[in-house]
């Protein structure tokens, strides 16, 4: 009984490393890739779409993800305009909260936002960025379907769940960075990182004017029933079809991915040795670097204005305008359609002008980082002085936000051209200390257009003299933000660089000039062999 047993057991033995060598020589189509995992059906690897590159399907996965979640984060800054209003539609609950109190709510999303940065850039960098993308939005999701309980139970509950949505949100541009260092040739980073770019601008093209229709129908609560569902759905999505790395995708072709490594010198990396693979950081070189201080300078700035109108425009329009929901959420999407329009645009002409070699990555990023600071800071102040009525103040606000959209070819993925290895720690970075304006500038945006006497004013804000009292204030806070701008353009044309830094690979050429001179941290070595980077 016992041979036949052991017999048993190796017929069955043998069967199993049989049906190993059949699944490991199986080809799929003309790609000839193996089969990563058993468990998945064979289909799964067939390319159903070959015309369709791999790369552009991350891009457009990653486009939709960020879309998802800039509606998840500014739902409640039109949602707000309703919760607060003294005669809400449907017998839906309003609050009775002061202008403090509002400016605390917009603001508590950034609290949590800032702390996430850097370990989230590290994270994607060391373990790849789907899980870590995919993950952030999918709990910023669950979180969002809860807020109206707890705005129900009390103003902290609320300030405390949208902290934790800050939170688990504040990884996905760190992660979306390092993802696009695995995936993107030097070539196309401008094209491929503004498609995905582009869809904050766009979630917030839907967010604004759904959320409005969302608060005219149905009640404010559905705002962030809607959102948060459909951050799930994307989940799932993106769970089936993003990839670390070209190496993980099953159904790219041998061509891209090929062409996707060979470009951003995956080979080279995988010729260091494992210490210089497993190797922290460079971090004195990051945090002395002035390209790095470039962007996180210009970052920081760009966002004071940028923040302080995303947070606080429907509440702008509410208080100098007098427009309802509805047109509140119309209104307030048409600046961001026009910052989609000009961010592609922009994506495409910049990688047409350095594939053809007309202009270097230094020089692009700096014209185009200046002039989405300067031109957004000029429209500004022209919305403040001149902007006394609808057509005006939209036109003009549309031109500033819109003008930003030059930005994203500009210090905003410079973080690629610098040290593509670390782009996601590199964003991480400057992330972080461009969250400060998200709670800082709706904090200050509040404080100066406040008025007592706005109290005693009807709901629909109809007194002239009280419209008028907030032009002026909100002409105050458009100044500030212009100068901010300013200050963001002048930093970056001094500081900038579209060049490789000699850290950016954790190594230093040995007879390379450098600008850092002689370092005693760094292990010399002759015949131009990489060296490593000592821990800094």
């Amino acid at each position: 009984r016992g041979l036949r047993h052991f017999s048993a057991m190796g017929e069955a033995m043998g069967k199993a490393f049989e049906t190993e060598r059949l699944l490991n020589d199986l080809s799929l189509s003309a790609n000839k890739k193996q089969i990563p995992c058993r468990w998945m059906p064979t289909c799964w690897y067939i390319d159903c779409l070959p015309c369709v590159k791999a790369r552009y399907v991350l891009s457009f996965m990653a486009f939709l993800g960020l879309c998802n979640v800039y509606a998840l984060r500014v739902n409640l800054s039109l949602a707000i305009v309703q919760m607060t209003s003294k005669n809400p539609p449907h017998h839906q609950r309003s609050f009775d909260w002061t202008n403090a109190e509002q400016g605390w709510v917009l603001s508590s999303f950034f609290y949590g936002y800032i702390f996430t940065q850097i370990p989230g850039g590290w994270i994607a960098t060391k373990f790849g960025g789907k899980y870590v993308f995919g993950i952030g939005v999918l709990v910023t999701s669950v979180l969002t379907l809860i807020t109206p309980q707890m705005a129900y139970i009390n103003i902290w509950a609320l300030v405390a769940v949208r902290v934790v949505i800050g939170f688990f949100e504040g990884v996905t541009f760190p992660a979306s960075h390092a993802l696009f260092g695995k995936w993107a040739p030097p070539l196309e980073r401008s094209m491929m990182t503004t498609i995905a770019l582009s869809g904050p601008f766009v979630g917030n093209i839907i967010a604004f004017p759904l959320s409005g229709i969302l608060c005219e129908t149905m009640g404010w609560p559905w705002v962030f029933y809607i959102f948060g569902f459909a951050g799930i759905v994307w989940f799932v999505a993106w769970l089936l079809l993003a990839f670390n790395t070209p190496a993980d995708h099953p159904r790219i072709s041998p061509e891209e991915q090929h062409y996707i490594e060979s470009a951003i010198h995956a080979e080279l990396l995988s010729k260091q040795s494992d210490s210089s693979k497993d190797s922290p950081p460079p971090w004195k070189h990051i945090f002395t670097s002035p390209a790095v201080w470039a962007i996180v300078i210009a970052h920081l700035c760009n966002n004071w204005g940028f923040y302080t109108l995303l947070t606080c425009l429907p509440t702008f329009l509410k208080q100098t305008l007098c427009l309802n929901i509805a047109e509140n959420g119309f209104y307030s999407a048409i600046p961001y359609t026009c910052l989609a329009v000009v961010a592609f645009t922009m994506g495409q002409v910049t990688d047409v002008l350095r594939q053809r070699k007309l202009v270097s990555t230094t020089v692009v990023r700096k014209v185009n980082s200046t002039l989405g600071l300067c031109l957004p800071a000029i429209f500004l102040l022209l919305c403040g002085f001149y902007g006394s009525n609808t057509t005006w103040a939209i036109t003009f606000l549309s031109l500033s936000v819109g003008c930003v959209g030059f930005a994203v070819s500009g210090f905003n993925i410079n973080h690629l051209d610098i040290a593509p290895k670390y782009a996601g720690i590199l964003m991480g970075i400057s992330n972080m200390f461009a969250t400060i304006p998200g709670f800082v500038g709706p904090q200050v945006a509040n404080m100066i257009a406040r008025k007592p006497s706005y109290e005693s004013c009807s709901d629909d804000c109809s007194d002239p003299k009280i419209i008028n009292i907030y032009r002026e204030e909100w002409t105050m806070v458009f100044i500030i933000a212009a100068e901010v701008y300013a200050f963001g353009a002048i930093s970056y044309l001094l500081l900038a660089s579209g060049k490789k830094q000699p850290w950016a690979d954790g190594y230093i050429v040995s007879n390379s000039s450098s600008k850092f001179g002689k370092d005693p941290c760094l292990e010399r070595v002759s015949n131009d062999k990489p060296t490593k980077l000592v821990n800094t």
